[in-house]
């Protein structure tokens, strides 16, 4: 079982976007990108990053990765986030502006 708490906050005008997935609920081929977005950004690699305070204008996320036994954090801006985690959050992004 895979969840993902995903949040993003910040931007022009400080908008929060927030999503909580559980990738067995989703369609299969919806479940396996993610599974692969999160597979090929190292997700659990990722050092916990706290982000610094984001410049104006820019997004924060926080997303965390519940998979078995593993639980794991990040925290970055638009401007430290690493580029392995870009298309995760893309899609993540999405997702989240998809529910609201």
């Amino acid at each position: 079982m895979t969840t993902i708490a995903f949040k993003r906050t910040g931007g022009s005008m400080d908008q929060e976007t927030a999503v909580n997935l559980d990738l067995n609920e989703m369609p299969a081929s919806v479940s396996q990108r993610i599974q692969n977005l999160i597979n090929e950004s190292n997700f659990f690699e990722i050092p916990l990053i706290e982000a610094s305070r984001s410049g104006p204008d820019e997004f924060e996320y926080m997303v965390t990765v519940v998979a078995g036994n593993s639980i794991h954090t990040v925290r970055v801006t638009d401007t430290e986030m690493p580029k392995s985690l870009r298309p995760l959050i893309d899609d993540l992004t999405e997702l989240a502006k998809a529910t609201t």
